[in-house]
């Protein structure tokens, strides 16, 4: 058998040499998205796959009215999971069954909190049969998270810092409960960073980057290196500089991205006070 020339084989080297470096962006971005997963991320595809917010309207937060009836489809407020779940068990129920039934497998009354509705009223499907365990874990993680039925203990400094994350709307960019992975086209990422886990561990290193990337918008390890200031400039949303914020407060925001570390993403924290 012929030899393939040294031509053809720089020919041959070049071409996937092109074909790496076209592919680069793709290959990074999947890496990291696979790095960086959480409950969180998965289960709000998932939500939007099974066409959980169809009904129970953006994130949860204002369900669709019922026709024949006064009420709407439940939003998962607080007001909810108060009501109707008080446990991971309790969630799962309705998930599963499409009612509320505790581990010893009985159903709840209407008295206890359970809704009915005629027959030409929307009703909320069982979902037992099309998902796996893994998809039934990351959906209970979301719905705590967006529901708010987990938060940080009220007159802790990490409660401080949620409930300023909350006021400035910190979660629009960053994802429910800073769980990140919202779209960020030109970002070496591809996506916004969460404030957990492996894409926030490589962006901040330390506390005072923490307060330069929240304080600043910028972090000078990365703002002043040549490959990250490119994929910076050109990303399409861009962090802002919150200099108005009191070092108390970046002391709260600081304890809760720990919180948040500790209870990977709040979905195992305690249920929280109001």
């Amino acid at each position: 058998m012929k030899k393939p020339s040294f031509r053809a084989v720089l020919v041959v080297g070049g071409m996937v040499a092109l074909l790496l470096v076209a592919s680069s962006p793709w290959i990074v971005a999947a890496y990291w998205r696979v790095r960086s997963d959480n409950p969180i991320r998965r289960g709000m595809v998932r939500a939007g796959e099974l066409g959980c917010f169809s009904c129970h309207g953006e994130l949860g937060r204002a369900g669709i009215p019922i026709p024949g009836s006064e009420e709407g489809v439940p939003e998962w407020s607080g007001s909810v999971w108060m009501m109707y779940v008080k446990s991971d068990e309790d969630i799962r129920g309705y998930i599963m069954d499409g009612s509320l039934e505790d581990a010893s497998g009985h159903g709840h009354d209407e008295d206890n909190g359970s809704h009915t509705h005629d027959a030409d009223a929307i009703t909320m499907p069982a979902y037992g049969d099309v998902i796996d365990r893994r998809d039934l874990e990351d959906l209970v993680a979301t719905f705590k998270v967006l529901s708010g039925m987990v938060a940080p203990a009220r007159g802790t400094p990490a409660r401080e810092g949620f409930d300023l994350a909350r006021e400035w709307q910190c979660f629009s960019c960053h994802g429910p409960g800073g769980s990140g992975g919202l779209p960020n086209r030109g970002s070496f990422t591809g996506f916004v960073p969460g404030w957990y886990g492996a894409d926030f561990d490589d962006l901040v290193r330390d506390r005072d980057e923490f307060d330069s990337w929240i304080r600043d918008g910028a972090i000078p390890r990365l703002a002043d290196h040549p490959i990250a200031k490119f994929f910076l400039r050109r990303q399409l949303l861009q962090m802002p500089a919150y200099r108005e914020l009191t070092a108390g407060q970046l002391d709260s925001l600081w304890a809760y991205a720990q919180w948040l570390k500790e209870t990977d993403g709040g979905h195992t924290g305690e249920i929280a006070s109001w």
